[in-house]
């Protein structure tokens, strides 16, 4: 805990609140997610109505993060972040009791409420942790929830596991299995509601309408830096790259034989690996830089996909994994401290928004057209992935600036 306090001297306060909560969260959400994209095929979907329902979810979710960038720099991040999270989890019911895909449709809509909560949950997160360490307190925040987590994936596996049924997936099984992240997420909601507290003075911002917030959000980034504008784009560009095989994964495995429980075990052990490289590269971001960190961990994706490509057994798929767990960490601490390094601190909340939107478009589009190509050709996904995260590496060496 001292090391936690060198580098959080609020943990008593709101960082500690947030790890706590999010202990709850990942625990629980660890169990399904290796497992969700895996449910709608075994509902009747398709990668397409995988990448739709993505995407339905995302451009609502897009809608409503200026909204909540403007709350939160008005009202204070504490209820937002609370009530959106409690919120969100009744969409969960829908997945609980869904007979065919497009159940899951109401429930994605009603599970992007949480992104109301984003800008504001970024904003308290960089405003409780000292600049010059902040590569060790992010390190810290993405990877301590995760101890209690790191099993979950495989736990989720033997729960949803029926060999014998479509995809190897249990119904009673998995809906058992949202049943209790409907019960973490409001747990988690209740945490963040009664425990986080503001720890700056807001901004007493004009109260307006949804259209005006768009408007002042838009005049914001129009009146900010140079390097707040290309921040933004590049934001954008570089989730498009990221995110053309993340859905495809667990599917593709599966399809190539693995089980639930093999799955569930991959994804277990990468979270491991994952979480011991996360302590280490927080502590590389300081010394070397985030731009030194985020060009080789991007290229460690592009090896890792490339290697998920031609796995063809177990031990190739986790080794496939564990490299790109490594990478994740790497490229997601880097570049979330460089976000943090640029952004006013008075219009944070209003920009992080703006940067989340940029970020979910980049994300939905390369969703959707994974879930075409998958439906295609089942490699296209993965082939295009790996020549994307070769060309961010590239544009991240290019244009990617520190302050």
């Amino acid at each position: 805990m001292s090391i936690l306090s060198k580098y959080c001297p609020s943990l008593k306060g709101n960082l500690l609140v947030l790890l706590t909560s999010l202990m709850v969260w990942k625990f629980v959400l660890q169990m399904i997610s290796p497992y969700e994209s895996v449910y709608i095929f075994t509902l009747g979907g398709t990668g397409t109505t995988l990448g739709i329902i993505t995407a339905l979810q995302m451009l609502f979710s897009t809608f409503i993060r200026v909204p909540g960038g403007y709350i939160a720099d008005r009202y204070g991040r504490r209820r937002i972040i609370g009530l959106a999270i409690l919120a969100s989890g009744f969409g969960y019911l829908f997945y609980i009791f869904a007979r065919n895909w497009v159940w899951l449709i109401p429930g994605a809509l009603i599970l992007s409420i949480q992104d109301l909560a984003v800008p504001a949950t970024e904003a308290i997160k960089v405003d409780s942790v000292n600049p010059e360490n902040r590569g060790k307190g992010f390190a810290i925040i993405n990877t301590l929830p995760d101890i209690l987590a790191l099993f979950a994936p495989a736990l989720g596996g033997y729960l949803v596991i029926d060999n014998a049924a479509n995809y190897g997936i249990s119904l009673p099984g998995i809906r058992l299995v949202y049943f209790a992240v409907f019960i973490g997420v409001l747990l988690t909601g209740l945490i963040r509601l009664f425990f986080l507290k503001d720890l700056i003075e807001h901004e007493k911002v004009e109260r307006r309408g949804i259209l005006h917030m768009f408007r002042d959000a838009i005049t914001l980034v129009n009146e900010s830096e140079q390097t707040i504008k290309r921040l933004l784009l590049l934001g954008g560009f570089f989730m498009f790259c990221f995110h053309l095989d993340a859905r495809m994964r667990a599917v593709y495995a599966i399809d190539a034989g693995l089980s639930t429980v093999e799955w569930g075990w991959i994804v277990s052990v990468t979270s491991v690996v994952s979480l011991v490289s996360g302590l280490f590269i927080g502590g590389l971001v300081d010394k070397f830089g985030r731009k030194n960190v985020f060009v080789p961990s991007v290229l460690l994706l592009g090896l890792s996909t490339f290697l998920f490509l031609v796995s063809s057994g177990f031990w190739m798929f986790l080794l496939a994994r564990v490299l790109g767990g490594i990478g994740l960490y790497g490229r997601m601490i880097s570049f979330q401290v460089l976000v943090a390094d640029m952004v006013p601190v008075d219009s944070r909340g209003r920009v992080m928004a703006v940067y989340s939107i940029f970020s979910s478009i980049g994300t939905t589009s390369a969703i959707l057209l994974s879930g075409f190509l998958y439906d295609v050709f089942a490699e296209l996904p993965f082939i295009l992935s790996a020549i994307a995260f070769i060309l961010a590496a590239i544009v991240g060496k290019l244009f990617l600036n520190e302050t």
